[in-house]
């Protein structure tokens, strides 16, 4: 009998451990709290976090060294984490490209189009910068004036080698 109930308060035990491990961790959307120690755990890097204990001291740790790195909350968390990433990268990237193209329109807009298919004959014809033909390019396809399929033929090079969103700033004359 003795047995049996040392059993079943070792069982209970072990179940109540379980369950106040759960509970230990609060995952918020850019920190985890300890609410055991107090630590809290901040997501700075992909692959680190940033400690932050009760006195407020911060150090560094491994993702993986993390006591919760095999949480499900953790792995959506850090899911979430990625895909803020990725589409931060892909804003900024349109952003880059909308202005490179606004710099461009600025920059040809004194121009008609026959002046600038000239201007784009003669920048071919004495070999100027591949960037600089480019940018004049896009501007005249963005205008319709050359199609797209025809720029590579024009430029003389490979429709791998075209790239409509190069950064081109020009040099003064």
């Amino acid at each position: 009998m003795k047995r049996l109930f040392l059993l079943f308060l070792l069982a209970l035990y072990m179940t109540a451990c379980s369950d106040g491990d759960k509970d230990r961790f609060v995952f918020e959307e850019d920190r985890i709290l300890d609410v055991e120690t107090g630590d809290e755990y901040y997501l700075n890097k992909m692959d680190t976090l940033t400690v932050v204990d009760i006195e407020g001291e911060t150090s560094e740790i491994l993702v993986t060294a993390a006591p919760f790195a095999d949480d499900q909350e953790f792995r959506e968390m850090m899911d979430r984490y990625h895909a803020s990433i990725t589409e931060r990268k892909e804003r900024l990237l349109e952003e880059q490209k909308n202005l490179i193209k606004d710099q461009r329109i600025e920059r040809y807009a004194s121009y008609e189009d026959k002046e600038l298919l000239e201007y784009f004959n003669r920048l071919h014809k004495e070999d100027a910068p591949y960037e600089q033909q480019m940018d004049v390019m896009a501007e005249l396809v963005r205008r319709e004036v050359v199609l797209e399929i025809d720029a590579a033929t024009m430029l003389e090079v490979d429709t791998t080698l075209l790239d409509f969103d190069i950064d081109y700033t020009p040099t003064e004359e």
